[in-house]
């Protein structure tokens, strides 16, 4: 990736965090449980899940780590890995502009039903099916490292077990991240708040990873460049 891409993708995430915080803000004073987790919105815009929750999301995080170490964060070979667990990577030209007619974007699509499902299939060449699984689609064969991270993340999470992945509360989430409105929200019954408070959760734990490797990649490079030049580094 170029240098001006790069920045365009990182601005991009950061722009999203502070999308990510609005909610948080929105959800102030909500609170919600089910078994898997408890998930509390306080002033700081602060996201407690639960102990069984908090721990697999750990495991998750420290999962991915391995991989990317594993894989040198190669963009392709973590689209192998997606490929070898079962879940289809397509190649759709304009991809873009035809996910925007179903309310999607470009990397990880949850499950799909009806005309969702009906159109995505269709742009796929994967047949006309009135349900389809969790799939990648990009607009081109070899994507930004950074966008194939932040869904590998994102993936790796849902496969993980973990919350905000289905296919109805993606939906919402996907319409309130884009026009975040209180009223609206305070409409929806509590299973459906917790849904989203969970989507919320896993897509800010992905943006948070990919700007976490980002600056430590940046410092190792930084690193390695000193001692090529002077052959150390001081600490």
């Amino acid at each position: 990736m170029n240098i001006f891409r790069k920045i365009i993708r990182i601005c991009a995430l950061v722009v999203k965090k502070r999308r990510l915080r609005k909610m948080l803000k929105t959800y102030r004073n909500t609170s919600a449980g089910n078994d898997l987790s408890k998930t509390i919105i306080s002033d700081g815009a602060n996201v407690t899940i639960n102990a069984k929750s908090k721990e697999l999301a750990s495991q998750v995080e420290q999962n991915v780590k391995l991989i990317v170490k594993q894989t040198n964060c190669d963009g392709e070979k973590l689209l192998g890995y997606v490929r070898a667990e079962g879940t289809k990577v397509y190649t759709v030209i304009n991809a873009e502009k035809l996910l925007k007619y179903i309310g999607e974007e470009e990397g990880l699509i949850c499950e799909k039903k009806g005309f969702d499902a009906l159109f995505l299939s269709f742009i796929t060449m994967s047949g006309l099916k009135l349900k389809t699984e969790p799939m990648f689609v990009f607009g081109k064969k070899n994507p930004e490292r950074y966008l194939v991270l932040y869904n590998f993340y994102k993936w790796f999470s849902m496969k993980s077990g973990l919350g905000g992945f289905e296919g109805e509360i993606v939906k919402k989430y996907n319409k309130f991240i884009k026009n975040i409105n209180k009223t609206d929200i305070n409409k929806l019954p509590l299973e459906e708040i917790l849904g989203l408070q969970e989507a919320i959760a896993r897509d800010n734990e992905a943006t948070d990873f990919v700007l976490n490797y980002e600056k430590e990649n940046e410092v190792s490079k930084k690193v390695s460049d000193k001692i090529t030049k002077d052959g150390g580094a001081s600490v």
